[in-house]
């Protein structure tokens, strides 16, 4: 068998290639790049082929961070559940380290798996720090919406229930829902003492994305108490972004993502993604109120290996690691956390 890795310049070959895969992700989508593009990531397409079928590949992230070339790839790599996938992954990290990309000292990844043997062997070993989230909910939506709205927990299902009653109104919308939805996220952020990404970056998202992203506002008298952001790729569904605000004794939150689950059936999609909850959720997180909303819904956690990193430069790349330890710990410390990491989702 001829196994080669290519670099894939079409979207079309690029999102049918990550869509056979038992692990596709929308972070490794074609319009995911073109996103990040816009913030300047430079993407670039790695893709095994074996006996020209795709078998493995990476989306991978380039952009220079202080100065210092950075590469990452966001939910990738991924590959098949077989032999030739194993062969495949190892040929992309073979590549890689022929290439290095952008010249950076090593590749950071966080692929949805649950284990890491395999990755171990060729390399990776565990980051300082996160990217994405270790862990999340997903929701089946193959059965109807009765069906669905049945298996969310007696306090989901009474509060979606509750907003209806009140007249609570949920709309749908694409690019020109973008202000709205982040004039409430942004006042999310303020009110939690964070700063939120300025509205670009969310009309960009909606321009990418077009039609497989909807925003669903919530109104009630008049005003905006909730939204959500859902992307949809492959069977796939996202909830990538949500807020909240004003009068929500209306219970809007629940009735919302009720509302963008059914949305996201109708464009073909059989998983909802919540998006991320604590690895850990206990009553001390931060996040645990995330993890006690999203919970609510009838889904089953998925629980990932988590960032890993393959050095790519023989001695800065080994050690690349250890200093940014040194430094997150030294931020927590100057920030009088201790000297130690402060990561949510680890």
């Amino acid at each position: 068998m001829a196994v080669r890795v290519v670099v894939a310049r079409e979207r079309e070959v690029w999102n049918a290639a990550v869509m056979s895969a038992p692990r596709a992700d929308l972070l490794q989508s074609w319009e995911w790049g073109e996103f990040k593009r816009m913030s300047g990531w430079e993407p670039l397409r790695a893709l095994v082929l074996n006996d020209d079928q795709p078998v493995a590949g990476a989306q991978l992230l380039a952009r220079r961070v202080m100065g210092v070339p950075s590469l990452y790839a966001p939910r990738g790599p991924w590959w098949r559940d077989d032999a030739s996938g194993y062969t495949g992954l190892g040929a992309l990290t073979g590549w890689l380290r022929r290439q290095r990309p952008g010249g950076a000292p090593f590749l950071r990844i966080d692929p949805p798996v649950a284990e890491s043997d395999r990755l171990a062997a060729l390399g990776f070993r565990q980051a300082p720090r996160q990217v994405q989230p270790r862990a999340t909910i997903v929701v089946d939506l193959t059965p109807d919406s009765e069906q669905l709205l049945a298996a969310f927990n007696s306090r989901v299902r009474y509060n979606a229930r509750h907003a209806i009653k009140k007249g609570v109104a949920v709309s749908e919308g694409g690019l020109e829902e973008a202000r709205p939805f982040w004039d409430l996220l942004n006042a999310t952020a303020t009110r939690k003492g964070f700063v939120e990404r300025d509205v670009s970056y969310f009309t960009q998202l909606m321009q990418v994305f077009g039609e497989d992203a909807r925003i669903l506002l919530a109104r009630y008298n008049g005003a905006v108490v909730y939204g959500a952001l859902i992307v949809v790729f492959g069977t796939a569904a996202y909830y990538l972004y949500g807020a909240s605000g004003g009068d929500r004794s209306v219970k809007p939150s629940e009735l919302g993502q009720y509302r963008a689950m059914l949305w996201a059936k109708s464009r073909g999609a059989t998983r909802y993604d919540m998006w991320g909850i604590p690895f850990q959720p206990t009553e001390e997180n931060p996040l645990y109120s995330v993890y006690t909303f999203k919970s609510g819904f009838g889904g089953v956690e998925e629980r990932y290996v988590g960032a890993l990193d393959l050095p790519l430069a023989p001695l800065i790349g080994a050690r690349a690691p250890a200093l940014e330890t040194f430094a997150l710990k030294s931020l927590s410390f100057a920030r009088g956390k201790g000297f130690r990491i402060v990561d949510h989702l680890a």
